[in-house]
């Protein structure tokens, strides 16, 4: 699926306002990643496009939302199911984008990253950061779908930060039930249905790669053997760890090294590196 175009800086969204006012605007509206709807402005803003857009997107049926009293509203929880499948029809450029109004949005609340880390807002280790080499495994065996989901929420247990394997292990099959999470090129990023706020410690990530590969839904209905399993306590951690995998998976040579690599402790730190190759967003 091909993204509709990215807002540029100097463009004027269409309603009077000045140049990139929309992106000022929207980072004082309190992590509307957190909210339980959203306007079409707030939603613009994230997802990198022109109001205008989006209104049209809503209107053909492409974007969930309904109106309320005259104006669209966008539901979270739709908004991050659509958002899931969508990721890989963005550009890397648009990905980078989404990760810098993403993190402004949360720490316009938490105040919880230091965003002079990467000079412009941009967490250079965000899935390393969250992956110990405890929750990577090189060689695992699972031949069945479920087996594989099992495997892979012990693997997350090993953070210590999952307070309920078992809720989080029927989330991560009731998400495989809706769809496949596979995507094309032996990869998938199986995640629970919903965010494990009460469930969790912390956000928490595992990676496997599969002793022998397995059909696991994919698009192009090749076998997957790569997985990253991603467990998040808000839709707003959860977003920037998918959008930061969907980059990371298109590097030249990723998926290759990540099948090539010996040990988890040489894994998490190629994970790291590649991370800090990615390229920076430029500020809004």
């Amino acid at each position: 699926m091909s993204s509709p175009p990215l807002l540029a800086d100097n463009e004027n969204p269409g309603d009077g306002s000045s140049p990139g006012s929309l992106f000022s605007e929207c980072r004082n509206l309190y992590l509307p990643m957190q909210k339980e709807s959203y306007s079409i402005r707030e939603l613009a803003a994230f997802l990198q496009r022109d109001p205008r857009m989006v209104e049209k997107m809503a209107l053909q049926g492409d974007l969930p939302g309904r109106k309320v009293g005259g104006e669209w509203r966008f539901a979270r929880a739709e908004v991050t199911r659509w958002l899931e499948t969508n990721l890989p029809g963005y550009s890397d450029a648009e990905l980078s984008r989404m990760e810098v109004e993403s993190l402004s949005f949360s720490e316009a609340v938490q105040g919880a990253v230091d965003s002079s880390e990467s000079g412009f807002g941009e967490p250079r280790s965000l899935v390393s950061a969250l992956l110990p080499p405890a929750c990577v495994s090189l060689n695992l065996r699972a031949g069945t779908r479920s087996s594989l989901l099992r495997e892979l929420a012990a693997l997350a247990e090993q953070s210590w930060q999952v307070w309920d394997p078992v809720a989080l292990l029927d989330s991560l099959r009731e998400r495989e039930e809706r769809g496949s999470t596979a995507q094309p090129g032996g990869v998938a990023i199986p995640h629970p249905s919903r965010r494990l706020k009460a469930e969790l410690g912390e956000s928490v990530l595992a990676f496997a790669r599969l002793a022998s590969p397995l059909q696991f839904g994919s698009p192009d209905n090749q076998p997957t053997d790569l997985f990253f399993m991603v467990a998040c306590r808000d839709d707003a951690t959860h977003l920037q760890v998918l959008t930061r995998i969907a980059r990371l998976v298109r590097l030249d040579g990723f998926l290759e090294n990540a099948r090539g690599i010996d040990s988890p402790h040489e894994f998490c730190r190629y994970l790291q590196d590649a991370e800090n190759s990615l390229p920076q967003a430029p500020p809004a």
